[in-house]
């Protein structure tokens, strides 16, 4: 009997068992739940400076060449690729100047972190305009690069030191401007005493301004317009010439003696004595 109840109860102990089979399989079919592996994190490269390099000529006849080879190499030094930003034929006296202003307005709004200029008297020569611009460039957090005065103020915010140092030129900029403009007006007299013509030619030149200047001798009191009728010139050039030419002139009879004639008809017609 008892071996009879032994192969029962052990077919009841495995008859439920699974199989190492059907376990193995299970095992296979099982996903197992992972969290997800954070990626590192990255490191981004700063970004470059929106850099802006400014030139300026004070004519039409000059060039912003050797500005533009010296920033542009020194912009190529540091890695910088600038915008520029020129004007042609505009004083530094002059505080509207377009291709300034639209740089301004560009650090203003963020568009230029760095602005590159040759000298400081590129940006301004008068110490009030420059100070004005130093203090809107504050604001904007913009730095100020001139290598040939060694300026930088890229790195950061301008401190105390470099904006004592703006000022300072910036007041030299503008006494060697006042002193280049008092030895031009010195010399432009010296030139016109000795009646050398100064300034953009004359419209009244020859025969014509001989005889502006036999009409002048003789009638000093003629008036502007009727001045401006006998030359066919316009009441403003007539005006500039009359003023001009008068103290130069001596007395009647020199005149005469040195231009071999004059007017002695005005109103009507001109009828010249040799």
């Amino acid at each position: 009997m008892g071996e009879g109840l032994a192969p029962a109860a052990s077919h009841k102990w495995f008859g439920d068992r699974p199989a190492m089979s059907e376990v193995l399989e299970l095992f296979d079919t099982v996903q197992t739940v992972r969290p997800p592996t954070p990626e590192p994190p990255q490191i981004q490269a700063p970004a470059e400076p929106q850099v802006a390099v400014y030139m300026r000529v004070s004519t039409e006849d000059q060039r912003t060449d050797l500005q533009r080879s010296e920033l542009m190499a020194q912009a190529k030094f540091r890695g910088w690729e600038p915008i520029i930003y020129e004007d042609q034929g505009i004083s530094g006296a002059n505080f509207d100047r377009p291709a300034l202003n639209r740089l301004l307005a560009d650090a203003d709004a963020g568009r230029v972190k760095v602005i590159m200029a040759w000298k400081l008297d590129r940006i301004g020569r008068s110490t009030q305009h420059l100070a004005g611009i130093i203090n809107r460039l504050l604001k904007a957090d913009v730095g100020l690069v001139v290598p040939s005065q060694g300026i930088d103020t890229s790195a950061g915010s301008m401190n105390p030191a470099s904006k004592l140092q703006l000022n300072v030129l910036a007041a030299v900029a503008e006494f060697e401007r006042d002193l280049i403009r008092e030895r031009t007006k010195a010399g432009m007299k010296v030139a016109m005493d000795k009646g050398i013509h100064c300034g953009r030619p004359s419209v009244v030149r020859g025969e014509k301004r001989e005889f502006a200047k036999a009409l002048l001798a003789n009638h000093p009191e003629i008036g502007i317009r009727e001045l401006a009728r006998h030359l066919g010139i316009n009441p403003g050039t007539a005006l500039r010439l009359k003023n001009k030419l008068l103290p130069l002139l001596g007395n009647q009879s020199e005149v005469q003696q040195v231009h071999g004639f004059i007017p002695t008809q005005v109103k009507d017609q001109n009828i010249y004595v040799q």
